[in-house]
């Protein structure tokens, strides 16, 4: 299985017909061509004018098969042309491949929040940041109230990066679970063991997400 992330940048000022547009024919046609769907996120903090989603296939093949079916329909062509007609809607593109670590739950939702988090390892250390999580972090998450949604890596592109989701029920059990998670002695320690010769993570970057009304949840 291989999930794609798309994250598209709306003009300024077109981000709600982007989400109608999905919602009203959109995601009737992923359906339609069996894409299959994980989830559809608005930017809770940060960015107010991009739609962040992730589709799944059986592999790429598979993806090229069904994108290519869905790029080609004429009823997608007709309503792309209705809904733009006074302009495009989307300014730029993101994708990205990914595969679910071995360790990593099938992607869930307990809640509607979520965090999309993003390490940029030190070279040769991914394999340590991904043993740091299946043995310690997610135990961890799980015991401070933050919910393990999924864990990837990269196909295509970044050869030692870690992405992963986890999910709240909102934004002050965020700032409880974090705190709790920092404070507790069990992560120090597993934290320290893991960094006796050096930090795991170069660049980290994290994003809050919303699922929007029409995402499956």
């Amino acid at each position: 299985m291989i999930y794609e992330q798309r994250i598209y940048k709306a003009v300024p000022g077109k981000l709600p017909a982007i989400n109608a547009r999905f919602a009203n024919h959109t995601i009737g046609f992923f359906e339609e061509f069996g894409i299959g769907v994980v989830g559809f996120w608005n930017d809770e903090i940060g960015e107010s004018n991009q739609l962040t989603y992730i589709t799944s296939f059986e592999n790429m093949a598979d993806r090229e098969e069904k994108w290519n079916a869905f790029q080609s329909h004429k009823p997608w062509h007709e309503v792309r042309a209705e809904t733009e007609a006074n302009g495009p809607l989307v300014s730029q593109v993101i994708n990205s491949f990914m595969s679910l670590t071995p360790y990593s739950p099938q992607p869930a939702f307990k809640t509607n929040l979520q965090e999309k988090r993003v390490y940029d390892t030190m070279p040769g250390k991914l394999p340590n940041l991904h043993a740091r999580f299946k043995d310690h972090t997610m135990g961890l998450f799980e015991k401070h109230g933050i919910q393990n949604v999924a864990y990837w890596t990269e196909d295509i592109g970044t050869s030692n990066r870690l992405v992963y989701m986890v999910g709240y029920p909102d934004l002050d059990a965020r700032e409880k679970g974090w705190a709790g998670m920092n404070a507790d002695p069990e992560w120090q320690k597993a934290r320290a063991a893991s960094e006796v010769d050096g930090a795991l993570v170069r660049v980290s970057k994290h994003s809050i997400l919303r699922l929007t009304d029409y995402s499956p949840r």
